[in-house]
């Protein structure tokens, strides 16, 4: 399997508040901080640092999501610790979310936010996980079609981030990769610039360094209105 990666802040943002892990070769994550300047950044990277910390080695399978939900959980509290303890890291938070490949049918997904994971099939992009954010949840209800979630005023907002509360509730769940062709775990940096049509076509016809390349550069072409960061599994490599 190889796997590829990128991180870029962009043109509007004075810094990168995203954070990406790639651990070999079950361990993958990108967490997208809030909390201005210092905060998103501290924010994410702390999320981050946990999860590389983390030793699986005596974890079982059927153990894996629990260990992962007890991570995030720990994640967030110590950034909410953090937040306490400096005024300038006030209300600071982050999205994360986690690939952890099994074997070579199973992966396991924990997901706070609206960055995402996708997975590119034979049949076309699947959409892994649901956005945590106020205008899903208005798509969710039918309040909204999703073509105007795309242009709504509160796109950015997002109901659930780790570090914002001492504990947070995490989307947990195991998803068949047989028949995958490649996975894309993204922050909304890159989903709000290129459009899931785009990204199909550019997974589906290119090796992955040069489809990482070519992913980068739309988004920044189409403005890189905020930090884009991906990472790229391919699994038939």
């Amino acid at each position: 399997m190889l796997v590829v990666s990128r991180t870029n802040k962009g043109f509007v943002r004075e810094n990168n508040e995203d954070s990406v892990l790639v651990k070999k070769p079950n361990l993958f994550a990108i967490a997208d901080g809030m909390g201005g300047y210092r905060g998103g950044e501290t924010a994410s990277s702390k999320a981050v640092e946990i999860l590389a910390k983390a030793n699986f080695a005596n974890v079982n399978d059927t153990e894996i999501l629990d260990f992962l939900n007890a991570l995030v959980q720990k994640a967030g509290k110590t950034i909410w610790e953090l937040a306490q303890s400096d005024p300038q890291l006030k209300g600071m938070g982050t999205t994360l979310t986690v690939v952890y490949l099994l074997d070579k049918a199973r992966a396991c997904v924990a997901h706070v936010g609206d960055s995402r994971v996708y997975m590119l099939q034979s049949t076309g992009l699947k959409k892994i996980t649901s956005d945590h954010s106020y205008v899903a949840e208005l798509v969710r209800k039918r309040q909204i079609s999703a073509e105007e979630a795309e242009s709504h005023q509160h796109k950015n907002i997002i109901m659930r981030a780790v570090g914002a509360e001492p504990e947070v509730e995490v989307d947990l769940f195991e998803f068949m990769i047989t028949g995958g062709r490649r996975i894309l775990i993204s922050s909304d940096g890159l989903t709000n610039m290129v459009s899931e049509t785009e990204i199909e076509e550019v997974l589906g016809e290119t090796e992955l360094e040069q489809a990482a390349d070519i992913l980068m550069s739309r988004a920044l072409a189409a403005g890189g209105k905020d930090n884009i960061s991906f990472i790229i599994l391919g699994l038939e490599e």
